[in-house]
């Protein structure tokens, strides 16, 4: 298992420690210190992967976040994980890696008959493709598209790894340890301020590990290890490599993706596999440096085409060489120093330089060393299928529009530069609105929007002793004005050769009668003839431009592909590039694993579990829970082998029939307080609120500002300003907080206190046409007769010693009571009611019943209640107040929301008795209608009714008040069935309401 392509002595690597490894079942090795992309090189692999459209083989490219191709599936300690960039991913013993979007094999892959037939696939074939026959869609198009998207295979298997977020404050954040990053750092440090820097890659220096630079006599190398030596040992800062800050936020909040422990093949016990910083950042320094951009030519994305630095990173870091016989194609300097790289090695480079013959140090370094250099000369294409194998160049005419002559040349790689292109992506975030900068052909921040300033190669300052200046000057004038402090660091000589001004030249012309492929964007395939396509169909914004091509919208979000998109565009309609404009930089600015975002917040530490008094009885007695927001409520009480169905069945059955209890302590209670609750009350609900009576309850409905309900719920006066509200499970936290802002933000005139008192009591609620008799017993000295105690009534009474709050609510739709105790007296209060209620045939019910009981009587809840639905639609019209101002009141005059066939709540029942309906269904007049069938609207909720002992569900339906009566078909595709209904009230079960105030 020989290296072919290793240097012996050359690198920063660790050859004292050989790491094995596979790629697609083939053994290889490594050293400590590889990435996956130098080690595979190493063994002489370049071929990888397929692009994602025309499957056409694809290798490396780049050497860090630059890389478009290298996306593989990656195997270790059991783990998989796809779309693993290889350029960035550490070696580690034992990893398992396989090329992805191929089949059989990456040397061969059927899917490379895209590429044959790439003339039916141009920019936006998706779009017209598909169109017709409209009967090919679900069985043909769909499934087909389906199986072709994605390129890795998501794990199905448990993520066992340990992920972990953490919370961090400073004055300063710098983003980058080249040496604009470590500069500035350092400064800042040492004039007091408490400073963190971030490293993307595991090694400090950025540039300065590849350049031939000295700083006060040291090499770059040496130079930046001593930086980071004195930062280490300050115990004002914080030295962060393998982290990537990769989103900029409002308030200067930045979020960090850590690798704490990918590099590792065994982690101690308690480190994670990856960290999520958020950092709160009184300033941040940008020092994001630059990515190389190529140059566009024929067959530009054949494996062994690199990017310059690339390439002389993987010599200067790794020890590997990208080629034996390269090709250096550029139009500036910088492609220089790879080629002296090469030639330092033993190896004979070949320079195509675009710009006329001229004279700089670098070139002249180049000319002492005999490297065989080409002025006016460019790439035409690259000859080669799975490898660069020789190139078609060319002698350029005098305008660079076409070539005067060409001539083929054998060659294993083709390293190209097309200049520099500063990182402005965290930049962008901020809110800073970027500029073009003519000179450098690029976008670079402009006027910053927050507490940000952007220095060395991310603002387009490419020379070394500028950069230095720029950062110690930076980080000591940012660290006076946080500390006061007035130490200062002068800045240290340095010497680098100076370049040349490069030449505008960004993509190579076709020769008369060739079609090659020039590829723009590698990943997703799009070519210059593809947006060519989409400007002569009509787009101009550069938006629209991206959306049809998906230019720039691959995984490396355009890095290497952005600004010569941009460019083509801008010579094709003839504009600059500042009039096209730039797409949005968003984050992630790399790909970050779900497990990060994530967090410690999985399985039972996904959020708190939070259970009632009554838990242990309700385990004891076979309870079945559901997550209920983060409650555990019990769904139905299992006896024997009952299913779901039939206990829920049973219990509802029960509680029509005779009494049922339920645990109710999850709902939302909001303890409301002051002189001035009930004008508050006023203005929150629709319905009046002014003149409650003590002791009397009252149901409300709660608008959001655009008049879609919110909430719903009863409140109670217990007192002149004293009021005891109740909110859904779901939404009780959300209501709080609505509260809290109004009087807080809107209404702060207003003397009102709210405070959630949900874990204050214990809650039961009674149900059933002998609750009465139950509450008799349990309150033997109360009165709670009808006129005593009517229908939303409250009172208090002595249960057994223990002070209790009775409310006589319905959700049943039966006689029904909801009983509160402090929270310490639930589990004795449910157990005295089960003791008292057993002569009356008492049961517990759980969330299945109650919603069966619900929907029986036409009560909405959750899933009419989804954020899309206003009072007229859900039947409480009748609580809106015309008389009186509320939040959502003006929005509610929407002509919108004013149609005469605006959707209703109603209620369906099978035709046949006996079909469930499945929620979620389509309600259509033809089920045979052809697509799409236009829908009148959806089936909201369905129970089986106890009552009339046949299925029955509640719809929202447009035009649902005239509905009444009429055949329809809900249709669910999910289920694949079609059921006739017949629209009916949504009250059906005692429309009147006789039983709840019997």
């Amino acid at each position: 298992m020989s290296q072919s392509h290793r240097l012996t002595n050359e690198g920063l690597i660790n050859r004292n420690k050989e790491i094995t490894f596979s790629f697609n079942g083939k053994k290889y090795i490594g050293y400590e210190g590889d990435t996956l992309a130098s080690a595979l090189l190493a063994n002489g692999v370049h071929l990888v992967g397929r692009s994602f459209k025309y499957h056409r083989p694809r290798g490396f490219f780049g050497a860090g976040v630059d890389e478009p191709n290298a996306k593989l599936q990656i195997q270790l300690n059991g783990h998989s994980e796809p779309n693993v960039n290889a350029t960035e991913i550490e070696l580690v013993d034992g990893i398992e890696a396989t090329s992805q979007n191929c089949w059989p094999s990456v040397e061969f892959d059927v899917g490379a008959i895209n590429n044959f037939l790439n003339k039916f696939f141009p920019a936006g074939f998706y779009y017209k493709t598909f169109m017709w026959p409209k009967s090919f869609w679900y069985k043909i198009y769909e499934p087909f598209i389906r199986k072709a998207a994605g390129l890795g295979v998501a794990s199905v298997e448990k993520d066992k790894e340990r992920y972990e977020h953490k919370y961090e404050y400073c004055d300063l954040l710098v983003t980058g340890s080249g040496p604009a990053g470590l500069s500035s750092a350092y400064a800042a440090a040492k004039n007091g301020a408490k400073v963190i820097l971030a490293e993307d890659k595991p090694r400090f220096g950025g540039t300065l590990l590849t350049d031939d630079v000295t700083i006060d006599n040291l090499s770059g190398k040496a130079w930046t290890d001593k930086i980071i030596t004195e930062l280490k040992e300050m115990p004002n800062v914080i030295v962060k490599n393998r982290s990537q800050v990769f989103g900029y936020y409002d308030h200067n909040m930045m979020v960090m993706f850590e690798r704490t422990g990918d590099h590792l093949k065994e982690k101690p016990k308690y480190t994670p596999r990856q960290r999520l910083w958020y950092i709160r950042a009184k300033e941040v320094l940008l020092s994001t440096g630059s990515i190389e951009r190529p140059i566009v030519f024929g067959n530009n994305d054949t494996p062994g085409v690199f990017l310059s630095a690339a390439a002389k990173e993987y010599i200067k870091v790794y020890g590997v060489l990208v080629g034996k016989k390269p090709l250096i194609f550029t139009n500036n300097d910088s492609a220089y120093e790879t080629a002296l790289e090469f030639k330092k090695q033993g190896v004979e480079p070949i320079i195509l330089d675009t710009r006329e013959e001229q004279s700089s140090e670098l070139i002249d370094a180049a000319k002492n060393q005999n490297i065989k250099i080409k002025f006016s000369h460019a790439v035409i294409a690259a000859n080669g299928y799975k490898k660069v194998k020789s190139a078609q160049i060319g002698k350029l005419n005098k305008d660079k529009t076409g070539f005067e002559s060409s001539e083929i040349i054998e060659c294993d790689c083709i390293c190209v530069s097309g200049f520099w292109t500063p990182t402005v992506h965290l930049a962008s975030q901020s809110g800073n609105k970027l500029k073009f900068n003519d000179q450098i052909d690029a976008f670079v921040p402009d006027k910053s929007k927050q507490n940000e300033i952007s220095i060395g190669a991310s603002k387009g300052t490419f020379t070394l002793q500028k950069t230095l200046d720029e950062g110690f000057k930076t980080g000591f004038e940012v660290s006076k004005n946080l500390t006061n402090n007035d130490v200062s660091i002068p800045t240290p000589n340095s010497n680098e050769p100076k370049k040349n001004v490069h030449d505008k030249f960004w993509c190579s012309p076709l020769p008369e009668g060739k079609n090659y492929k020039r590829f723009v964007d590698f990943q997703n395939d799009v070519a210059v003839s593809d947006i060519e396509v989409a400007l002569r169909e009509g787009y101009r914004s550069i938006e629209h431009v991206k959306r049809y091509t998906t230019l720039g919208m691959a995984t490396d979000q355009g890095r290497t592909s952005n600004l010569n998109g941009l460019q083509l565009v801008a010579n094709v309609e003839k504009k600059i590039v500042p009039q096209v404009g730039h797409t949005t930089f968003r984050p992630p600015f790399t790909p970050i694993t779900i497990g990060t975002i994530v967090g410690r917040e999985v399985d039972m530490e996904y959020m708190p579990t939070r259970k009632t008094p009554m838990h242990s009885w309700h385990e004891e007695n076979n309870a079945v829970f559901v997550d209920a927001g983060a409650w555990k409520r019990p769904r139905y009480y299992k006896q024997g082998n009952e299913t779901l169905f039939e206990a829920s069945k049973r219990e509802a059955k029960n509680v029509r029939d005779h009494v049922g209890i339920c645990d109710v302590t999850t709902l939302g209670k909001i303890d409301i307080k002051g002189p001035d609750a009930a004008e508050f009350l006023n203005r929150v609900y629709t319905n009046a609120w002014l003149k409650l009576p003590i002791g009397k309850a009252r149901y409300g409905v709660m608008l959001r500002e655009d008049g879609i309900v919110m909430d719903d719920g009863t409140t109670t006066r217990i007192s002149e300003n004293h009021y005891h509200m109740t909110t859904t499970t779901a939404q009780a936290a959300n209501v709080l907080s609505h509260l809290e802002y109004y009087l807080q933000v809107v209404w702060p005139e207003l003397n009102v206190n709210v405070i959630s008192t949900t874990e204050q009591w214990a809650g039961a609620a009674l149900a059933g046409p002998k609750s009465r008799d139950v509450l008799s017993k349990l309150f033997p000295d109360l009165d709670v007769s009808n006129e005593a105690l009517p229908f939303m009534g409250y009172t208090e009474g002595d249960l057994f010693g223990v002070n209790a709050k009775i409310f006589r609510i319905s959700f049943s739709g039966e006689l029904a009571y909801e009983i509160n105790v402090a929270s310490d007296h639930g589990l004795f209060m449910w157990k005295k009611m089960m003791e008292v209620g057993k002569e009356f045939n008492i049961q517990p019910y759980g969330t299945e019943a109650l919603s069966t009981l619900r929907i029986e009587m036409g009560h909405v809840a959750g899933p009419e209640l989804d954020g899309r639905t206003i009072p007229y639609d859900v039947s409480l019209e009748g609580l809106v107040s015309k008389k009186k101002d509320f939040i959502g009141k003006r929005s509610l005059q929407k002509e919108a929301f004013n149609t005469n066939d605006r959707q209703k709540i109603v209620g369906l029942v099978p035709l046949d008795k006996k079909s469930s309906i499945p929620e979620g269904s389509h309600l259509v007049i033809d089920k045979n209608a052809k697509l799409p069938n236009p829908k009148l609207g959806h089936v909201s909720s369905s129970c089986w009714s106890v009552e009339n002992n046949n299925p029955f569900s509640l719809a929202i339906v447009k035009d649902g008040k005239n509905m009444i009566g009429k055949k329809l078909f809900a249709v669910s595709p999910l289920k694949n069935t079609a059921i006739e209904v017949e629209v009916i009230s949504s009250h059906y079960v005692d429309h009147e309401g006789k039983r709840v105030r019997s």
